[in-house]
């Protein structure tokens, strides 16, 4: 009977760890760029073979017999191409290719998202205002006078000259200029992507080295989650269901023990 109380106990914990990510996930779906994470379970007979084995590492023996105890393993990110959505909004970036944008966070570290929602900051650098100040391919974060830009599929940033605006020395309108580069936005890929370590807002960070990769960067365009918001809110219920029904069954334990405890008390 008491393995009974550990398997429903360790079933009611992983279902509420399952609802934070899930939960999570939902709170997230109108985050450009955010990936979704997964619950990954497994059993603690299979998590103590795995960790801790016979002396013999290279050949795991059984080490006995142990309750079978539900138990959150890792989550699991997708990285799944989202669905692209022109915007229109001069500082609006998607990849339809893999990697992440370079940013350097406010502690000064280096971190990594595929949120292209982009702005100016006060002292006029390109950032994404929850996370930092994005990174051109020469390690620095790019500056930019103003909005007025153009932006190419490599992600070359160009001053577009407003028209009417510059004078000459007669006091007559000068002639157009021609586009400045300000700075090319830095994109970043991993080979191994289960060496991200995910963070808040959809970023990542790691350890790993990463090569640039070129293209693939739409301007005036957001890649959109690929969360899909019916699944997530079906995984909610079934999970919630379950925690429920574990916690019902563990009443009932509670009471025959109870009983069990009472009766023999009287005899």
């Amino acid at each position: 009977m008491f393995h009974g109380f550990y398997n429903l106990a360790s079933g009611i914990l992983y279902q509420t760890r399952n609802l934070n990510v899930i939960g999570n996930n939902m709170v997230n779906s109108g985050t450009a760029g955010f990936k979704p994470d997964r619950m990954v379970s497994t059993t603690f007979r299979d998590e103590m073979l795995y960790r801790t084995g016979n002396r013999d590492k290279d050949s795991a023996a059984q080490l006995g017999s142990v309750s079978m105890i539900r138990a959150s393993r890792s989550t699991v990110t997708s990285h799944d191409q989202g669905a692209v959505e022109e915007t229109g909004g001069n500082l609006d970036f998607a990849l339809t290719k893999p990697g992440f944008f370079a940013v350097q966070d406010f502690a000064g570290n280096q971190v990594y998202t595929r949120n292209g929602t982009f702005t100016i900051d006060d002292e006029g650098y390109l950032a994404i205002p929850s996370l930092g100040r994005v990174l051109g391919e020469d390690g620095n974060p790019i500056e930019l006078p103003s909005d007025h830009i153009d932006v190419d599929r490599d992600g070359n940033i160009y001053e577009v000259p407003i028209k009417g605006l510059g004078t000459g020395e007669d006091g007559e309108t000068s002639e157009e200029q021609e586009p400045v580069l300000l700075g090319k936005i830095s994109v970043v890929d991993f080979a191994d992507y289960s060496q991200l370590v995910k963070g808040d807002n959809g970023s990542f960070t790691t350890a790993a080295e990463g090569t640039a990769a070129d293209g693939g960067i739409m301007w005036k365009a957001l890649e959109r989650s690929n969360i899909n918001p019916i699944e997530e809110m079906t995984q909610m219920i079934t999970s919630q269901r379950a925690s429920q029904s574990a916690a019902q069954v563990l009443r009932i334990y509670d009471q025959l023990m109870s009983k069990v405890s009472n009766d023999i008390g009287r005899v």
